[in-house]
């Protein structure tokens, strides 16, 4: 069967023929998601460590099995034409009427966005809700989400103009840019735009840090912290226990279904696997990137 593998850390991936999974309750694969987190593995910079090379790439599927339903299926080493599901867990039914991209859409980009505001750090209309990195799929998915849940959204990116319209503000990321004071800081970034937004932060204030984009590093100053009571929380899908996963994937994707949350999204055969690859890695590309089996 055929599978996206990387051969070389800091290299491009490429389809090559593996050997079918064991196993019989096997997952025939329409559609794979390629995330930031994937191109962060395959540079060797992800900060749970590196498979042995050559792996098959990826981190989410959305297939069929023998009973004839739907799923998604979040684990590593997926990107293949059938997959035998190593979590069970993880192997989360479809919303009927959910077509197969933005079942994908709602996987990792999409419920990174949406847990860090109805799970990390749960919103309300109180709220002022900070998107550090809001021009893709992840950024967008919290803006709306916190929308939906009564909060004022700013989101923050370099691409300014990327940024969905449902933002109530715009800030453009230019390394002299001022934040208002936000109650919630959902951060992609890290690095300086995370110390400029914190110093500006509400007392009080919530953090959920998800990436680092900007930036491994970032320097604060104790009284940012102490002084305002901040709580800076981390949050990483790996560690989401599986019940919190599949209630919330159900949710998000009937909220998607009925239009309540959107996705910009972007297909690319299997064959074009190196494309989408270097597009991923280029930067925010502003939409999902789905691979089509």
């Amino acid at each position: 069967m055929r599978a996206a593998r990387l051969h070389a850390i800091g290299g491009i991936p490429q389809v090559d023929d593996v050997p079918e999974p064991d196993g019989t309750d096997l997952i025939e694969v329409a559609v794979a998601g390629l995330n930031p987190v994937d191109v962060t593995i395959g540079n060797g910079r992800f900060h749970g460590g590196v498979p042995d090379v050559p792996y098959v790439i990826g981190t989410e599927i959305v297939g069929t099995k023998s009973d004839g339903r739907r799923y998604w299926y979040y684990d590593r080493g997926t990107m293949a034409e059938r997959v035998s599901p190593q979590l069970p867990g993880r192997v989360i039914e479809v919303p009927d009427g959910v077509p197969d991209d933005i079942a994908i859409a709602c996987g990792v980009a999409g419920l990174t966005g949406w847990l860090a505001v109805t799970w990390r750090a749960p919103v309300t209309a109180d709220d002022t809700v900070l998107v550090l990195g809001a021009s893709g799929s992840l950024g967008r998915t919290v803006i709306e989400g916190a929308k939906l849940l009564g909060a004022r959204t700013i989101g923050a990116a370099r691409r300014a103009a990327a940024v969905t319209a449902a933002a109530d503000e715009v800030v453009e990321i230019t390394g002299s840019e001022t934040y208002p004071e936000a109650t919630v800081i959902v951060d992609g970034l890290w690095g300086d735009p995370f110390a400029r937004a914190l110093s500006a932060a509400a007392p009080g204030v919530r953090v959920v840090q998800l990436g680092q984009s900007a930036g491994a590093e970032s320097t604060l100053q104790s009284g940012w912290v102490r002084g305002k009571n901040a709580t800076i929380l981390g949050m990483s899908m790996f560690r989401v226990p599986d019940t919190v996963l599949a209630e919330s994937y159900k949710t998000l994707a009937t909220h998607a279904r009925d239009g309540v949350i959107s996705f910009e999204i972007e297909h690319y055969p299997l064959a074009s696997i190196g494309e989408a690859w270097v597009r991923q890695a280029s930067g925010s590309p502003g939409a999902k990137i789905v691979i089509d089996f």
